[in-house]
């Protein structure tokens, strides 16, 4: 199991973002839910989780946190999951993976109760410092960040926002993260307030809230 990383507990990150959008006592189904770094806070806060992911052996990690972890692949494989039964459904950093991701969110909007949340987080690959290495002619995949070699499909807000909408779903909100090196809260803070000027350029990842759409 390579290639996973830990929970970030800066509050201005996206995982604890993510946290906060699902908030506490729900039913989630926890889409790509890697080693369960996602999965372990939020059964701290008495959610009850039902994980999905690839890699058997991040599964197996998960199952101390979950109530049950499908293994396979969420494209192909089948969901023996009741319709209705979630409260949310949880896409942390894994759309981004998919070969259509707006397919897979409407595959799993049917396993939401009516008005039931998606929360979703993926990278803004129009940051600026995206757009300065196009510039500059440069387009490298590396091991993580922005060009990670296993990213399928690359958001910017708008096409994030109209790739969820397709799905089924209706967009509450779109926050964001701007992260600074460090851990400084007050850092990321002050990068917030840098990005709230103009979002589209500065944010790092989206943190999208939707609901079932009627």
């Amino acid at each position: 199991m390579t290639g996973y990383v830990p929970f970030n507990e800066r509050r201005h990150r996206a995982h604890v973002k993510l946290l906060e959008a699902v908030g506490r006592d729900q039913r989630v189904l926890d889409a790509g839910c890697s080693s369960g770094y996602l999965a372990e806070p939020l059964s701290q806060r008495g959610n009850t989780i039902v994980g999905i992911e690839l890699d058997a052996e991040a599964a197996r990690e998960a199952e101390r946190w979950c109530e049950r972890v499908l293994v396979g692949d969420i494209e192909t494989m089948e969901l023996p999951l009741e319709p209705a039964s979630f409260d949310v459904v949880l896409c942390g950093d894994i759309i981004e993976h998919l070969r259509d991701p707006t397919r897979v969110l409407a595959r799993l909007r049917p396993f939401l109760r009516p008005g039931g949340r998606l929360v979703v987080s993926t990278p803004n690959i129009a940051n600026w410092a995206m757009r300065l290495s196009l510039l500059a002619g440069r387009w490298r995949y590396t091991d993580r960040g922005f060009l990670d070699r296993t990213h399928v499909h690359l958001f910017t807000r708008q096409t994030l926002v109209e790739g969820v909408e397709a799905a089924g779903y209706r967009v509450e909100r779109v926050d964001f993260t701007v992260p600074v090196p460090g851990d400084s809260d007050a850092l990321d803070a002050a990068g917030l307030a840098l990005g709230r000027l103009r979002p589209t350029l500065f944010a790092y990842q989206w943190v999208l809230l939707a609901q079932t759409a009627s």
